[in-house]
């Protein structure tokens, strides 16, 4: 069964829950029943009635399933060759011409459009060049891929003019924190020739090469790392978590950077934890009482759902988690809402250990008494906030030093947006010091730029 293989196909006349919703009676004594799992384990009391409606959500699964598996099938040589054939190269390179391909942009601006609505950002109006927004926007949304080819695309039609060198820092920062060393060493004698000076050097905190991070050292525990949105797009991160688990003895899951979640990608997430447990792995989660709020933010008492999943994902994570009172309140919400009980509350049998992230702390260096800014700001920035504010406190003007900062999501500087005015709205002076240019173009994009003061890294 693949990864995507998880609601089975239920016919259920209204008022009755779905079949792959079903959970044994409380004297059963068992784990929920998850999506796919056969109706043996259903009490009669819970047996599923004949009816002749197609769920929405398990044709949404049965798409993604028919879409994503096909992923992993292997084509006979003529087959993919005409499959290379009619990809569109996304960016070629010649003397003479420089092309973005419009399939892959219009793919970005869906994506970045739903970014905006979910996170209520305005884009700030500006005369900064539009490829300088578009890249920084993209970079910031983790489309790295096309955020490089815009700025190549620029450098090399070279009609920018006082904001060329921007450009030139955006795209040399870039392959930076993406690990592409032999790409920045060639911009860098590019830069020099060109603006006859110096280029940037090479600083090596600033790279944050997927490839690196998913490189364990000997001993180590690897970790898989869920952000943004937990929906039907984490089929790469629940095939890592697989296949880890079949060659180590336990996985780090790591939940603080995920925003917000729906069906969907609760009962994907339901059924890997559900597989990683059985096959007597350790699990170390970080973050786990961040996605049970973000669950909860979608959870009505007495509203049924079509589909229980994030509900079971819940009382699974309270489970994980060893929360007996917890788990016992939400399964008397979960009883009132789909009139059926969920099992007796039972410890894990696997070892289940928590575990938290820093995302800040204050920096003394050469008497700076600066709050050290995290390298990733991703998803919810209460607590960011909450340290910026303390800062300001005692500080002013009070500096951000940025030094480490590599990414800001495109939806958390939304937030951070809104925080920031309310705080400099009540007086206080904030600074951000040794910002990237990415991020520094970003700033200006959403606004942030115009109520602090933002000073780019040095070059």
């Amino acid at each position: 069964m693949g990864i995507f293989s998880l609601f089975g196909k239920n016919n259920r006349p209204n008022g009755t829950p779905p079949e792959d919703d079903k959970l044994p009676a409380a004297a059963d004594n068992q784990a929920p029943v998850l999506f796919g799992e056969s109706p043996e384990r259903l009490t009669n009391s819970t047996t599923i009635r004949d009816g002749a409606v197609r769920s929405t959500t398990t044709m949404k699964i049965d798409a993604i399933e028919s879409e994503m598996s096909s992923e992993f099938v292997h084509l006979p040589p003529s087959a993919k060759s005409l499959a290379d054939s009619t990809t569109t190269t996304p960016l070629t390179q010649g003397p003479n011409t420089t092309q973005l391909t419009l399939p892959v942009m219009s793919r970005t601006t869906e994506y970045l459009d739903d970014q905006s609505r979910s996170g209520s950002i305005e884009v700030s109006v500006s005369d900064t060049p539009e490829v300088i927004e578009e890249a920084a926007v993209l970079f910031a949304s983790d489309q790295n891929d096309i955020a490089e080819a815009l700025l190549l695309n620029a450098i090399g039609e070279d009609n920018l003019g006082s904001s060329t060198h921007i450009v030139w820092w955006m795209l040399l920062d870039l392959y930076q924190i993406t690990g592409k060393q032999q790409e920045f060493d060639n911009l860098s004698v590019d830069f020099a020739n060109k603006f006859e000076t110096s280029p940037p050097t090479w600083i090596d905190i600033m790279t944050l090469d997927p490839q690196a991070k998913n490189q364990e050292k000997p001993g180590s525990t690897p970790a898989v790392a869920f952000s943004g949105k937990l929906d039907a797009n984490i089929g790469k991160q629940l095939e890592r978590a697989q296949k880890l688990s079949v060659t180590h003895p336990a996985v780090r899951l790591e939940f603080t950077r995920v925003s917000s979640v729906d069906p969907i990608g609760c009962g994907l997430l339901l059924r890997m934890l559900k597989k990683l447990q059985k096959s007597g792995l350790d699990l170390i989660l970080v973050g786990a009482n961040e996605l049970a709020d973000r669950i909860r933010e979608i959870l009505q008492v007495g509203r049924r759902d079509e589909t229980a999943a994030p509900w079971l994902l819940l009382l699974e994570i309270l489970h994980l988690l060893n929360l007996e009172q917890a788990y016992e309140d939400t399964s008397i919400d979960y009883s009132i809402t789909f009139e059926v009980s969920p099992p007796p509350f039972v410890a894990p049998h696997t070892k289940i250990i928590t575990a938290a992230e820093d995302n800040g702390q204050v920096s003394n260096a050469a008497g700076n008494n600066s709050l050290l800014m995290p390298i990733l700001i991703e998803g919810r920035t209460e607590d960011l906030l909450t340290k910026i504010h303390t800062h300001t406190i005692t500080h002013s003007p009070a500096i951000m030093d940025c030094s480490r900062l590599v990414r800001v999501d495109f939806s958390a500087a939304g937030e951070l947006l809104n925080g920031l005015s309310i705080l400099v709205g009540s007086g206080n002076v904030i600074e951000f010091h040794s910002v990237n240019h990415l991020v520094t173009a970003l700033f200006k994009v959403v606004g942030i730029q115009e109520i602090v003061r933002v000073v780019p890294r040095k070059n």
